[in-house]
């Protein structure tokens, strides 16, 4: 018991009060890779792969193809990064990328401004967020069926408006999310923009800190003070942001919205964030290793595609990426075992 009791309060000492942690911390040592860095070596060498065995892929027409959508699936990623670290799931992925492309096109239409649009829509995800974070942490219904059942009723709202029909999108957003800076497509920037928002509150504030604490262990941040339930309804609420803003870009960049434009943004994303190393254990993780794997499992499917590949395959590779990902993540702890043998 007193064992258990010191190592709770390392734990919350190392995310609560950085500054005493720092201070007993052992000398800096030659920077190793850790779980969250294997990713980038993982997409050096699949683009290294894809130059050789199908260097159609590699050409600037294809990666500037490949960018919308794996831009689109990093910002979906980062939703699901934030739900995982709180120890969650968020299934209502599908529901809800749908149903924001829908209600930004719907509203688009109706209010004729693309702001009022998108500021109805991304309230309609708070909504959600917050009733999904509620349903889970106040009324401790399981995530998985929490969100399966917001899911469900998200698609019905999608299929009332659309009567199973695609609506056209404004040519506004169209633009948007077909425009050009720097050399880069407007979605790529898009999830800069929210990745780095979301590293930075993670990783350099306060609050960050305590979302990690909340995320190893809850009741040991609630005794430290904590207001658990805000952080845990926070993280579904920004990852519903985060879902409205994929849905919106999505359909902005295809010129349609369905109740199925979401259908292929849920297993990615998720097989997104545990390729970039986040465990479903809570508290550690990386919305930039979730982002990077994005574009990782983008390249993947269109290597996959050139190679004449069908939709089985991909599943099988895809299947097959995350089980050697999750292989991988734990490399570091056997060559510090090692390394402890041998000295």
């Amino acid at each position: 018991m007193r064992n258990a009791t010191h190592n709770q309060a390392e734990v919350m000492s190392e995310f609560l009060e950085p500054s005493t942690s720092k201070s007993k911390s052992k000398p800096a040592r030659l920077p190793v890779i850790d779980e969250f860095s294997w990713i980038w070596v993982g997409l050096i060498a699949l683009f290294v792969c894809s130059s050789i065995v199908a260097p159609g892929t590699m050409t600037r027409g294809s990666i500037l193809a490949m960018l919308p959508f794996a831009g689109i699936l990093a910002i979906v990623a980062t939703g699901q990064t934030l739900v995982i670290q709180q120890r969650g799931l968020d299934m209502s992925a599908i529901g809800m990328v749908s149903l924001a492309g829908i209600v930004m096109a719907r509203t688009g239409f109706a209010f004729n401004s693309i702001v009022l649009a998108v500021i109805s829509t991304v309230c309609i995800g708070v909504v959600v967020g917050i009733i999904n974070g509620a349903l889970i942490s106040r009324v401790a219904i399981t995530p998985l069926v929490a969100t399966l059942a917001v899911n469900a009723l998200l698609i019905g709202c999608a299929r009332s408006l659309t009567g199973n029909v695609p609506v056209d999108v404004p040519t506004v957003m169209q633009t948007i999310s077909h425009a050009q800076f720097l050399g880069l497509p407007a979605n790529v920037w898009f999830a800069l923009a929210f990745v780095t928002t979301a590293w930075v509150i993670t990783r350099k504030t306060t609050v960050g800190r305590r979302f990690v604490a909340v995320g190893v262990n809850p009741r040991a941040a609630e005794a430290a003070g904590v207001a658990v339930l805000k952080y845990r309804i926070g993280a579904y609420l920004a990852s519903a942001v985060c879902f409205c803003a994929a849905g919106m870009l999505l359909a902005g960049f295809i010129g349609s919205a369905s109740q199925t434009s979401g259908n292929d943004y849920l297993l990615p994303a998720i097989a997104a964030v545990v390729v970039g190393g986040t465990p479903f254990t809570g508290g550690r993780g990386s919305v930039v290793a979730s982002a990077v794997a994005a574009l990782f499992m983008a390249q993947l499917g269109q290597l996959v595609l050139a190679l004449g590949a069908g939709p089985a395959v991909q599943l099988l590779v895809q299947a097959c990426a995350i089980l050697l990902a999750t292989t991988v993540r734990h490399l570091p702890e056997v060559l510090r075992t090692i390394r402890k043998s041998r000295g």
